[in-house]
């Protein structure tokens, strides 16, 4: 069970997924110190138990069947999720690991979107795109209805602007190509006018087709600004003016740049930043 959880695992989580009495699960982590599998850190209760070696707990974990295999990280998901509910934020990513091992991809794909905020509130963009990628995997494994299917729209919308923001217009644009008919089929304002910010820096940026791309900013802003969705109207403003210098409209580009500037300021101030 311990290779199932990590490398390193804690007395009170292998007590909780095994079931195992006090006794006897001392008794069994006493033979797997003594074979030199494991070593221990910490004193009983707070213990810590770590594989000797990465390549033992690969070995051990491969020699158990995969339906128990899934078994045991759902056991362990919600193990975690009793133990450490006070400061369950520090393990959003063990938790989406776990949770997509054992096929629950619900709660693969909840707790995906968790740490994926989480990485975006501290600018770490690479591990935001990593667990957007993974909700996406989760959300598109499930039965489809309007419920899941709003969520793959967000979820690949907010991909698409994860790139947006590192400049990586091909990726966004594939990122939301999928939902881009299905969104507009649903009226669902507020991610088609983030779709239309993206489609915009890709017609700019990659094609160089400043008019298209100026037609997909303009009516991304005029609904941003209706629903007062300040990311997609910075967002669109910057791109906007990068659009409109690389066509010679300085002046244009400046407004927007300003505007764009502007609004930042109050998505940080959101944001705490």
């Amino acid at each position: 069970t311990g290779s199932v959880i990590e490398r390193e695992f804690s007395y009170d989580l292998i007590k909780r997924v095994t079931g195992l009495s006090e006794q006897e699960l001392r008794s069994r982590l006493s033979i797997l110190k003594d074979s030199e599998l494991l070593f221990e850190r910490g004193i009983y209760p707070d213990t810590l138990y770590i594989f000797k070696h990465a390549l033992t707990r690969e070995v051990v974990y491969d020699s158990i069947l995969t339906r128990r295999r899934e078994e045991l990280h759902e056991d362990i998901g919600k193990a975690i999720e009793e133990i450490y509910k006070e400061s369950i934020d520090e393990y959003y990513g063990v938790l989406v690991e776990h949770y997509i091992y054992s096929k629950n991809y619900e709660k693969g794909a909840d707790y995906s979107k968790l740490a994926e905020k989480k990485a975006e509130k501290t600018a770490s963009l690479n591990d935001a795109i990593s667990y957007a990628r993974k909700r996406i995997s989760c959300l598109e494994k499930l039965p489809v209805d309007d419920d899941v299917e709003k969520k793959i729209i967000s979820a690949r919308t907010v991909l698409g602007l994860y790139y947006v923001q590192l400049a990586l217009a091909v990726e966004a644009k594939e990122a939301v190509d999928p939902i881009v008919d299905l969104a507009i089929k649903r009226n669902y304002k507020k991610r088609v006018s983030q779709i239309n910010v993206i489609l915009g820096f890709y017609y700019y940026a990659v094609n160089e087709d400043y008019p298209k791309a100026l037609e997909y900013f303009e009516e991304a802003l005029k609904v941003a600004e209706d629903l007062n969705d300040m990311l997609s109207i910075v967002l669109a403003n910057l791109s906007m003016g990068n659009c409109l210098a690389g066509n010679c409209e300085f002046e244009k580009a400046l407004s927007c740049f300003e505007k764009g500037k502007i609004f930042k300021k109050e998505v940080m101030k959101k944001l705490g930043g």
